[in-house]
């Protein structure tokens, strides 16, 4: 195995650990979420939801306000991501 597949396989592996990290972090939200009876804890929910929105509201003006899209071109694209579950309900599917 030459060098550049070497250090380009230690990448990988780190990414995949990074993933997986992720995914039981947002597992771990996610129980967070559940009551002790298995219901729905709402006010966190919204909470969490709260801060979700506010996440993606700055990174839209973050990219707008960079010159990386104008706000027409993100509108656009999200109508386009909306539509690739076949739906244009303004929600993507969660799985």
């Amino acid at each position: 195995m030459g060098l550049i597949n070497w250090i380009f396989d230690i990448y990988q592996h780190t990414q995949i650990d990074k993933a997986r990290q992720e995914a039981a972090q947002a597992r771990a939200e996610v129980s967070a979420v559940r009551t002790s009876g298995g219901g729905v804890d709402s006010e966190r929910l919204e909470r969490m939801l709260g801060e979700l929105a506010l996440a993606a509201k700055t990174m839209q003006r973050l990219l707008v306000e960079k010159g990386v899209c104008t706000h027409q071109e993100f509108a656009e694209r999200l109508r386009q991501v909306d539509l690739e579950d076949g739906r244009a309900d303004g929600r993507a599917p969660l799985l």
